[in-house]
C-alpha cells in the first residue's frame, strides 16, 4: 500500500469511528429520556372519588368544607358567575341560586336549595392533569331539577384529592 491508500483508509476509518461515538451519544440520550419521562407519567385519576367530593361540596348539608384544603382561605376558592365570593354564608348551593341561576328557580318557594339541582347528578364529568402535575381539574354539569337546564362547574383538585378551587355558572374561565 502507498502512502496515499493508507491516508484514505485512515480518514476513512477516523470519520467511521467518530461516527460510531456520536451515534453511541444519540442512543445513549435518547434511552435516558425515554426511561425518564415513562417514569415521570401522571397516576389515573379516579372518576368515583372525585364524583364524591363535588357530591359531598354540594349535596351535604353539613358545609363542614371536609374536602376542602384549606377552609379558612375561603375568600380565594370559590367562583360564581366570575365574581369572588368569600366566606361562606350558608352552603354554595345557596349562592348558586342567588346567582343568575336564580331566574330558573320556582317561584312558589317550595323546595330548598340544596334540593335545586338534581341530587347526585352530574354530567359529562371530564378531568385532566395540569401541566405541572401538581393538580387537576374537573369539569361538568349539574342538571337543574325543575328545567332540566345544565348548569356549569369546574374544581381544581390537589394530588390529595382535595378541592383547592372552585367555579360555578356562565363565566367558567380555566
Amino acid at each position: 500500500m502507498n502512502k496515499k491508500s493508507v491516508l484514505t483508509l485512515g480518514s476513512i476509518g477516523g470519520v467511521l469511528v467518530i461516527l460510531l461515538i456520536i451515534i453511541a451519544f444519540v442512543m445513549t440520550g435518547q434511552h435516558k429520556t425515554s426511561s425518564q419521562s415513562a417514569s415521570s407519567k401522571l397516576p389515573k385519576i379516579n372518576q368515583a372519588k372525585v364524583m364524591k367530593r363535588i357530591d359531598y361540596e354540594i349535596f351535604s348539608m353539613n358545609n363542614d368544607g371536609r374536602y376542602t384544603e384549606n377552609v379558612d382561605n375561603e375568600d380565594n376558592t370559590t367562583f360564581i358567575d366570575g365574581e369572588k365570593f368569600g366566606d361562606r354564608q350558608g352552603s354554595v348551593t345557596d349562592m348558586i341560586y342567588s346567582s343568575d341561576l336564580s331566574k330558573d328557580a320556582p317561584t312558589d318557594g317550595a323546595g330548598s336549595y340544596s334540593m335545586f339541582f338534581k341530587n347526585h347528578e352530574i354530567e359529562n364529568l371530564t378531568t385532566k392533569w395540569e401541566k405541572d402535575g401538581n393538580s387537576f381539574v374537573a369539569k361538568g354539569y349539574f342538571v337543574v331539577k325543575d328545567t332540566g337546564k345544565k348548569y356549569p362547574f369546574a374544581f381544581e383538585f390537589n394530588a390529595d384529592y382535595m378541592i383547592l378551587q372552585e367555579w360555578y355558572g356562565k363565566d367558567i374561565k380555566i
